[in-house]
């Protein structure tokens, strides 16, 4: 049977593969797919893409706690005695290195699988978060590229494609396109999740703070329920909430959407929450329980070695809360992961080269060493995409590297640094305020 893309699918039941159309669909909206995929394996257990399904969306979490159901799924797989075609066992090849911490091979396997069979909407998505994690913004770009002439656009998922290439090309670098995509992405489909997160990165990056405001106020209707991405839009409109000022609308959409104290502490949702606060902490704005909360939520994640972005999020927290001793031991347990860690995963070396001097410096200007904070920040200030995430959201790395060299009274530093943000975002209300504390230092 075919699937929703016309792909050769090996399932035996219509009803089981409509419900892993419907999953896939949901999936494409960043909506939960698994009691889908769930009720299809029940009726079905032996329906593979159903599986690799199943263990590719708990490997999106990147929290260490999800590893075993995707471990149980390929098992499944693995015991699996009907025959699977060759896509099929190129999902299962990519899921068995990607199980491993290998997700640079993984990402790999998912480009060759794709040239092969550019209409696999799974290995496309998968794929896509796999050069997110990676911070790998040509290929987050060129990826949707390669397989998007392939598509008929008047495929129900084309659109779709239009929010993962938008994204990609913001990252890359091409903003303009990237929001003329994105806009477009939308249009088709106002209900896409990642497409609304898309336009967000890309008036971001071109300065355009009130209508980014504007716009992600228009669409909360669609991005505040039922979906996985809910706190990550919301600090997108809270990132031009700060740049406007709109301080006290900040702290409540952190409030109503970020954080809160009965929310699952899923990594991704703690890191964002941890972004956002870490900008207000950095200006001294008054935080009052809520580095308390974040840092209890983080308790029950913070010791998982699995994603080294989301362990400096864990250590912002700590600081934050002035748990300096709950930091240091992220921080030892990170260098011993380097040292006695497996190498072949993917993490080892993003926590050696970059994410270890990241965590070190959330450390030291928590101790007000903010000359040892700049310093380690400078060390891989020109690599940092290494270590996963966005341009957006690596900017918190940008400034506090900034603020370590005006609070350590290093003015050649923070001139140089303040230029360099000024030749990128010059109408920044942010950038501005810290040009005119630059220029008035002694």
């Amino acid at each position: 049977m075919k699937d929703l893309t016309g792909l050769e699918t090996s399932v035996h039941s219509a009803d089981v593969l409509a419900l892993y159309n419907t999953g896939i669909a949901e999936l494409c909206r960043f909506k939960n797919p698994l009691p889908r995929i769930e009720a299809a394996l029940e009726a079905e257990p032996g329906f593979a893409m159903a599986l690799i399904l199943h263990a590719n969306i708990h490997l999106w979490t990147t929290d260490r706690d999800d590893l075993q159901p995707a471990l149980d799924s390929l098992q499944s797989l693995l015991s699996l005695s009907t025959p699977l075609n060759r896509r099929e066992k190129m999902h299962i090849a990519a899921l068995q290195v990607w199980v491993r911490g290998d997700l640079r091979t993984a990402s790999n396997m998912f480009d060759q699988l794709l040239t092969e069979y550019p209409l696999d909407i799974l290995a496309l998505l998968s794929g896509h978060q796999l050069d997110f994690f990676l911070g790998d913004a040509y290929n987050l770009r060129d990826r949707v590229a390669r397989v998007l002439p392939e598509w008929d656009s008047s495929h129900p998922l084309y659109g779709y494609l239009l929010g993962m290439l938008s994204f990609g090309q913001e990252e890359a670098g091409h903003y303009e396109i990237a929001e003329e995509n994105a806009l477009k992405s939308v249009e088709m489909n106002p209900g896409d999740i990642w497409g609304i997160h898309a336009v967000a990165h890309a008036r971001e990056m071109l300065n355009k703070y009130q209508s980014g405001a504007n716009f992600m106020r228009q669409y909360e209707q669609y991005w505040n329920k039922e979906n996985d991405m809910i706190t990550h839009n919301a600090i997108h409109l809270d990132l031009f909430l700060l740049e406007t000022g709109e301080l006290d609308d900040a702290v409540r959409i952190y409030d109503e959407y970020v954080h809160y104290p009965d929310i699952y502490p899923a990594p991704m949702g703690l890191l964002d929450a941890s972004s956002v606060l870490w900008r207000l902490f950095l200006e001294n704005t008054g935080l009052a329980r809520r580095p308390a909360e974040l840092s209890t939520s983080w308790n029950k994640k913070k010791d998982q070695m699995f994603y080294v972005f989301n362990d400096a999020h864990a250590v912002m927290a700590y600081v934050m809360n002035n748990e300096l001793d709950v930091a240091r031991d992220i921080i030892s347990d990170l260098k011993d992961y380097v040292i006695y860690g497996d190498k072949q995963q993917t993490n080892h070396a993003m926590v050696a080269q970059t994410g270890l001097p990241v965590c070190e410096a959330f450390y030291a200007y928590g101790t007000g060493d903010y000359a040892t904070a700049a310093c380690k920040l400078w060390s891989v200030k020109n690599t940092n995409a290494q270590f996963g995430g966005s341009h957006a959201q690596r900017d918190v790395l940008a400034r506090t590297l900034l603020e370590s060299a005006i609070r350590s009274g290093n003015k050649a530093l923070s001139k140089a640094l303040i230029n360099e943000r000024m030749a990128a975002r010059p109408r920044s209300p942010y950038n501005l305020g810290k040009l005119e504390s630059i220029n008035a230092m002694n």
